[in-house]
């Protein structure tokens, strides 16, 4: 499986909990969903650099919103 087709998987899945979750505000905020988010920002990140790149973790979390 490529990067992008895990990216695009993730995606549908973040969708339909998405549309799950549309129906009960208060289950907007759940981890799964925040957690879903990091993994798509992380993974198009890595996807848009070079195979030979040097990544700084720092970069990562940022473009996570992710606090460490």
């Amino acid at each position: 499986m490529t990067s992008k087709q895990v990216i695009k998987h993730l995606e549908e899945i973040h969708w339909q909990r998405m549309l799950e979750a549309h129906h009960d505000s208060y289950d907007l905020t759940q981890p799964d969903l925040e957690a879903l988010d990091c993994a798509i920002s992380l993974l198009k990140l890595l996807d848009e650099q070079k195979l030979t790149d040097l990544v700084i973790v720092g970069e990562l979390y940022l473009a996570a919103g992710m606090e460490r």
